[in-house]
């Protein structure tokens, strides 16, 4: 499931193409505009389908650092819209088959912005952070039901969201940070104070567990939430300077 139909297609036609025998289906879901008809249609599609796992990854966050009162209403009820009450519509339609199977996986995709609170993104920061939250009791719900819930803590990753192309040290590929994803679900890697979420990928690990445990550094340490401030306002700077210099070109 995605926004856009022909990317769908395009990864649809990759997998065919590695694995011929592979059956590939899509369903095209905008989740900022979705409508309780887009859910029936949803809830039809999976009705006859035995869904193992269930990958949260739909999200979006702030187009550039910026300060709430100044956050535009349409990007801030996006982020709600899409990163919570899609994660959890979804959820809630997939569970009643697992739970009548008894097992299943369900991976939510969390983000160092819900680990530490996020100033100039306090929407994205607060979605996650709420995700995190209700990802971790959904997982002592089910846990008795052979259903494995398991909330990924994230720094960045390439990719057009971090608007990052170079891997380096901290910021693997997609393919590295999944590959670490798949081989450690379940493991509370980083430390991170929660039973069913971890950072899987190493320098994500190392990094959390550095925030948390470092003396004075905690989670909601004044230390780091100034750090964090500093490093984002220095982002919008940067940014709004980009877009200055693009429109005085154009």
């Amino acid at each position: 499931m995605s926004r856009t139909a022909s990317k769908l297609n395009d990864v649809a036609t990759t997998i065919r193409s590695k694995n011929p025998k592979c059956t590939v289906e899509t369903l095209a879901v905008d989740f900022a505009s979705a409508t309780p008809a887009d859910y029936s249609r949803l809830a039809s599609f999976i009705s006859d389908k035995d869904i193992s796992i269930l990958v949260n990854n739909v999200g979006q966050s702030h187009s550039i650092p910026v300060p709430f009162a100044e956050t535009a209403e349409d990007e801030m009820n996006n982020i709600i819209t899409i990163n919570c009450q899609g994660t959890l519509k979804v959820t809630q339609l997939v569970l009643p088959g697992m739970t009548s199977r008894k097992r299943g996986l369900i991976l939510t995709m969390g983000s160092f912005g819900g680990l530490l609170p996020t100033p100039l993104l306090a929407t994205y920061s607060g979605s996650k952070a709420f995700l995190q939250n209700w990802s971790n009791a959904l997982a002592s719900e089910v846990a008795p039901l052979g259903i494995s819930v398991y909330f990924v803590h994230s720094y960045l990753v390439t990719s057009r969201m971090s608007k990052i192309r170079r891997p380096t040290w901290l910021v693997p590929t997609e393919k590295a940070f999944v590959k670490s994803v798949l081989s450690k679900i379940g493991r509370r890697c980083g430390s991170v104070g929660y039973a069913f979420s971890g950072s899987p990928y190493w320098s994500h690990a190392v990094s959390a567990f550095g925030m948390i445990a470092a003396p004075g550094f905690g989670v909601y340490g004044s230390r780091m939430l100034g750090l964090n401030k500093d490093m984002h306002v220095q982002i919008r700077k940067r940014a709004l300077a980009k877009r200055d210099k693009a429109a005085k070109t154009c």
